[in-house]
Protein backbone atom coordinates (compact mmCIF):
# COMPACT_ATOMS: atom_id res chain seq x y z
CA UNK A 1 0.00 0.00 0.00
CA UNK A 2 2.87 2.38 0.88
CA UNK A 3 4.61 1.54 -2.39
CA UNK A 4 1.52 2.56 -4.39
CA UNK A 5 1.38 5.83 -2.44
CA UNK A 6 5.04 6.63 -3.21
CA UNK A 7 4.59 5.69 -6.87
CA UNK A 8 1.57 8.01 -7.11
CA UNK A 9 3.52 10.85 -5.45
CA UNK A 10 6.46 10.23 -7.81
CA UNK A 11 4.19 10.34 -10.87
CA UNK A 12 2.56 13.57 -9.66
CA UNK A 13 5.97 15.14 -9.03
CA UNK A 14 7.20 14.08 -12.50
CA UNK A 15 4.07 15.53 -14.16
CA UNK A 16 4.46 18.79 -12.23
CA UNK A 17 8.12 19.18 -13.24
CA UNK A 18 7.25 18.29 -16.85
CA UNK A 19 4.53 20.95 -16.86
CA UNK A 20 6.94 23.58 -15.54
CA UNK A 21 9.51 22.72 -18.21
CA UNK A 22 6.86 22.82 -20.96
CA UNK A 23 5.54 26.19 -19.82
CA UNK A 24 9.03 27.68 -19.57
CA UNK A 25 10.12 26.43 -23.00
CA UNK A 26 6.77 27.28 -24.58
CA UNK A 27 6.79 30.90 -23.43
CA UNK A 28 7.09 33.42 -26.23
CA UNK A 29 9.31 36.42 -25.74
CA UNK A 30 9.12 39.82 -27.39
CA UNK A 31 11.97 40.36 -29.88
CA UNK A 32 12.79 43.47 -31.90
CA UNK A 33 13.54 42.95 -35.61
CA UNK A 34 14.97 45.33 -38.20
CA UNK A 35 15.21 45.14 -41.97
CA UNK A 36 15.63 47.38 -45.01
CA UNK A 37 13.33 47.60 -48.00
CA UNK A 38 11.85 49.73 -50.77
CA UNK A 39 8.29 51.06 -50.79
CA UNK A 40 6.33 49.60 -53.72
CA UNK A 41 2.96 51.22 -53.05
CA UNK A 42 1.43 53.68 -50.60
CA UNK A 43 -2.15 54.61 -49.80
CA UNK A 44 -3.86 56.24 -46.83
CA UNK A 45 -4.19 52.99 -44.87
CA UNK A 46 -1.13 50.88 -45.70
CA UNK A 47 2.07 50.49 -47.63
CA UNK A 48 3.65 47.60 -49.47
CA UNK A 49 7.39 46.94 -49.03
CA UNK A 50 9.82 44.88 -51.09
CA UNK A 51 12.57 43.83 -48.77
CA UNK A 52 16.22 43.96 -49.61
CA UNK A 53 17.77 40.69 -50.80
CA UNK A 54 20.56 41.19 -48.24
CA UNK A 55 18.07 40.73 -45.38
CA UNK A 56 17.83 37.46 -43.48
CA UNK A 57 15.73 34.65 -44.93
CA UNK A 58 12.09 35.35 -44.09
CA UNK A 59 12.64 39.08 -44.50
CA UNK A 60 13.32 39.22 -48.25
CA UNK A 61 9.81 39.13 -49.70
CA UNK A 62 7.00 41.66 -50.06
CA UNK A 63 5.09 42.69 -46.94
CA UNK A 64 2.31 45.04 -45.89
CA UNK A 65 2.37 47.62 -43.12
CA UNK A 66 -0.99 48.92 -41.92
CA UNK A 67 -1.14 52.57 -40.93
CA UNK A 68 -1.15 53.05 -37.17
CA UNK A 69 -0.78 56.29 -35.23
CA UNK A 70 1.71 54.66 -32.87
CA UNK A 71 4.26 54.12 -35.68
CA UNK A 72 7.09 56.64 -35.56
CA UNK A 73 7.97 57.78 -39.11
CA UNK A 74 11.22 59.68 -39.84
CA UNK A 75 12.76 61.25 -42.93
CA UNK A 76 16.44 61.02 -43.92
CA UNK A 77 17.32 63.86 -41.53
CA UNK A 78 15.64 62.09 -38.61
CA UNK A 79 12.71 64.52 -38.41
CA UNK A 80 9.22 63.17 -37.72
CA UNK A 81 7.01 63.02 -40.80
CA UNK A 82 3.53 61.66 -41.44
CA UNK A 83 2.78 58.19 -42.76
CA UNK A 84 1.30 59.79 -45.91
CA UNK A 85 4.65 61.53 -46.61
CA UNK A 86 6.22 58.19 -47.54
CA UNK A 87 6.56 57.71 -51.29
CA UNK A 88 6.99 54.88 -53.77
CA UNK A 89 10.70 54.18 -54.22
CA UNK A 90 11.75 55.37 -50.76
CA UNK A 91 14.39 53.14 -49.18
CA UNK A 92 13.29 52.51 -45.61
CA UNK A 93 14.35 50.77 -42.44
CA UNK A 94 11.55 49.01 -40.58
CA UNK A 95 11.74 48.21 -36.87
CA UNK A 96 9.06 45.93 -35.46
CA UNK A 97 8.42 43.61 -32.54
CA UNK A 98 7.06 40.08 -32.56
CA UNK A 99 6.55 37.34 -29.97
CA UNK A 100 8.64 34.27 -30.76
CA UNK A 101 9.54 31.13 -28.89
CA UNK A 102 13.10 31.50 -27.65
CA UNK A 103 13.97 28.11 -29.13
CA UNK A 104 12.61 29.18 -32.56
CA UNK A 105 14.31 32.58 -32.90
CA UNK A 106 16.88 31.21 -35.38
CA UNK A 107 14.08 29.93 -37.66
CA UNK A 108 11.88 33.05 -37.36
CA UNK A 109 10.50 34.27 -40.68
CA UNK A 110 7.55 36.17 -42.07
CA UNK A 111 5.40 34.62 -44.78
CA UNK A 112 5.48 36.30 -48.19
CA UNK A 113 2.71 38.88 -48.34
CA UNK A 114 2.23 38.95 -44.56
CA UNK A 115 1.35 42.03 -42.57
CA UNK A 116 4.32 43.05 -40.45
CA UNK A 117 3.26 42.93 -36.79
CA UNK A 118 3.78 45.69 -34.22
CA UNK A 119 5.72 48.12 -36.42
CA UNK A 120 7.37 50.66 -34.15
CA UNK A 121 9.39 52.78 -36.55
CA UNK A 122 9.80 53.50 -40.26
CA UNK A 123 12.86 55.55 -41.26
CA UNK A 124 13.65 56.75 -44.76
CA UNK A 125 17.32 55.91 -45.32
CA UNK A 126 17.87 57.25 -48.86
Amino acid sequence: MKAKKYILIGICFFLFVSLLVAVYHGRKENYIFRFDGVILSVDNSSLRIQNDSRNNVGQRDQYTIKKNDSISVHNVGGDNISFSSLAVGDHVEIIYADYVLKSKIEQYALDDGAEIPNVQQISVIE
